[in-house]
């Protein structure tokens, strides 16, 4: 692949240059900071309500399937569903915790402040939550967990994210938001709709397929965990807990390293001797 130096680009070109996409991603990370506290919160409950219907789509297309299958292929299938959800997020608009921790390279270049950043943080993270844990309760009302292979399949996938070591889900954190965050970065290379379409689809599906640990999406599973018991499978409330303290923990770390600090940082090292300073929206 050839890539353009800086001064081949044009305000027409359908493709940025790679420095030109960092400047993007920086810029969409600025004016994350400055959205009002309300339109954060709603864009992050939406965002959470797009990622439990994600959840929804590809536990049901993955359900029933038995262990004479490969594992690969269901799991490929649950990646490929899984990516409406991100796909929905970016066209028509969300916020994820995950995404927002780029404005981390914002407050060390002193462009965003850190009780901004934190509140942002916060305020985006509740509305992830109560999106998912809206989704969580349509499963039930909508029957799906009447459904006994999906009902077993959402148990599994709970079981197996309730008995990870909680160092897993911190570095499976860190790997998440390589390609959740890398997914909006890569939507800023290019002005194609068809294009930004593929390359999330891409990323997502990798990430999706792999089980990395994703704190929004994990979410919509733990907040079924309370569901179960009304379906004859018993998730008691030590177990809830320790779902939040060994796996949505070390996963919240791990994703704003991954996604807040090691990815634009990897970046902005890269670019910064030809970076206008200050990088303005």
């Amino acid at each position: 692949m050839v890539v353009k130096n800086q001064s081949d680009s044009t305000d027409n070109a359908e493709t940025l240059t790679n420095i030109e996409t960092f400047i993007e991603v920086y810029k969409y990370a600025l004016k994350k900071a400055t959205s009002p506290l309300i339109k954060t919160f709603l864009m992050g409950l939406a965002a959470g309500l797009f990622i439990g219907i994600g959840y929804i789509g590809a536990i049901y297309a993955t359900r029933g399937w038995t262990s004479s299958l490969p594992v690969g292929i269901k799991n490929l299938v649950f990646g490929m569903v899984f990516t409406i959800a991100i796909t929905m997020i970016i066209f028509m608009g969300g916020e994820l915790f995950t995404s927002n921790s780029m404005m981390f390279l914002g407050a060390v270049k002193k462009q965003v402040k850190v009780n901004r950043l934190l509140l942002n943080l916060l305020i985006v993270l509740i509305g992830n939550f109560v999106g998912c844990g809206i989704i969580s309760g349509f499963t039930a009302l909508s029957g799906f967990c009447d459904d006994k292979d999906f009902l077993n399949n959402a148990i599994s996938v709970f079981n197996h994210k309730l008995e990870m070591p909680w160092w897993q889900t911190f570095f499976s954190g860190i790997l998440c938001n390589f390609l959740v965050a890398g997914s909006v970065y890569i939507a800023h290379s290019t002005k194609s709709s068809t294009a930004k379409f593929l390359l999330i689809s891409l990323v997502i599906m990798v990430f999706a397929l792999s089980g990395f640990s994703h704190v929004v999406a994990n979410s919509y599973v733990w907040f079924l965990g309370p569901i179960f018991n009304l379906y004859g499978h018993n998730v008691s409330f030590s177990q809830f807990l320790q779902f939040g303290y060994q796996n949505q923990l070390p996963t919240l770390f791990g994703n704003f390293i991954g996604g807040g600090i090691l990815l634009p940082g990897m970046y902005y090292i890269m670019y910064k001797k030809n970076l206008p300073n200050p990088i303005t929206l």
